[in-house]
């Protein structure tokens, strides 16, 4: 089983779609046997068009670990309602800490952030259990640890993303979700496990699987868990290389030319 993060990872940071590369190696994925899961801070709504898209059947984790999408179409929390998360950035607001909640935003300023469409952008905003964040200006050590222990006082956590901050409830990221999947999947446990992804709130889930591997630079290296292999290449590029490790490393049919 491949558990993968999407923008950055299996998808272009920019663009928002895979390359032709990273679609062949999803392919002799599953001519393989192997299932590949995503695991995003993106919405179900967002994520789900994806997946029909690639041909992935489910489940997939979305929000960074709040919410599970099984393979019905019945999206489950894993945590606190967002309604409660935004009274936490509220809070946080109060401190005064320079943070803005994508609640707080428009849609235009969520393209504008983000590049995606308008369409889009009302698919990112659509959310049941993570507020995503951004720091006005710079936020210092002292914000920063000010803004983790206000969050951790009042029930939650932040994380950081490629794009934005996120507020989850405590004790909910991407690592767990995981290795609630692994536990809950139909039929037999996944006798190998495998990620990929590219951002701080990516952690969780590679230091818990077999094989994890992280792309590009943007993660310093003294967060990285050394059992955590790192690849240069970002977006689907690392991807394909990523699956090309583990495809050694498990002994399976390389990707189509």
């Amino acid at each position: 089983m491949l558990f993968s993060d999407l923008d950055g990872t299996l998808i272009d940071f920019h663009s928002y779609q895979p390359t032709d590369e990273a679609r062949a190696a999803l392919r002799a994925l599953d001519a393989a046997g192997v299932a590949v899961v995503p695991v995003s801070s993106k919405t179900a709504a967002e994520v789900a068009p994806l997946m029909a898209e690639l041909g992935l059947a489910g489940p997939a984790v979305t929000e960074g670990g709040a919410v599970v999408l099984e393979e019905s179409g019945r999206q489950r929390l894993t945590g606190p309602p967002r309604a409660a998360l935004i009274e936490v950035l509220r809070e946080m607001q109060g401190l005064p800490l320079p943070v803005r909640g994508m609640s707080q935003m428009t849609a235009d300023e969520v393209c504008s952030r983000t590049g995606l469409t308008a369409a889009a952008a009302a698919r990112a905003m659509q959310r049941s259990g993570s507020e995503p964040f951004v720091g006005l200006g710079e936020l210092g050590s002292r914000e920063l640890e000010l803004m983790r222990e206000t969050a951790h006082a009042h029930g939650a956590a932040t994380v950081r993303g490629g794009r934005f901050w996120h507020l989850l409830g405590a004790g909910v990221d991407k690592g767990t979700a995981v290795a609630a999947l692994c536990v809950s999947w139909p039929g037999a446990r996944p006798e190998a496990t495998a990620a990929v992804g590219d951002a701080w709130n990516d952690l969780p889930m590679l230091e818990l699987v077999d094989l994890g591997f992280l792309l590009g630079g943007a993660v310093e290296a003294e967060a990285v868990p050394a059992r955590v292999q790192r690849i240069a290449s970002p977006g689907p590029q690392g991807f394909a290389e990523a699956v090309r490790r583990l495809q050694r490393a498990w002994g399976l049919a390389a990707a189509e030319e």
